[in-house]
């Protein structure tokens, strides 16, 4: 299922150190769960390698998800929401992969 690695994620938010290993993986873990929940496009596997290949926009939304899971970290007041549970810089990217659903 990878989109990204944590190596990406840790240059993406500028950590130098492996003490946030562990948590930027969560972190990568859970933007990568809620990139590929939020598409309806379904993605096959190459026959050769055996691995996916996302479009572009995936690896973005990650990395933006990541830094915003960074950033508020913690449940606070002036975290920004719009009532989605993906900020819209994310469903920005992701719009296109998605079908509307009606209920």
């Amino acid at each position: 299922m990878a989109i990204t690695t944590l190596e990406l994620v840790k240059q993406h938010l500028r950590y130098d150190s492996d003490d946030q290993n562990d948590l930027l993986d969560a972190y990568r873990q859970a933007a990568e769960s809620a990139v590929l929940s939020y598409v309806t496009d379904t993605f096959s596997e190459d026959a050769t390698t055996g691995v996916v290949a996302y479009p572009a926009q995936f690896t973005q939304a990650v990395l933006l998800l990541c830094g915003y899971y960074d950033q508020y970290r913690n449940i606070e007041g002036d975290m920004p929401s719009d009532g989605n549970y993906l900020p819209p810089p994310v469903r920005a990217l992701l719009f296109q992969f998605r079908s509307p659903t009606v209920v």
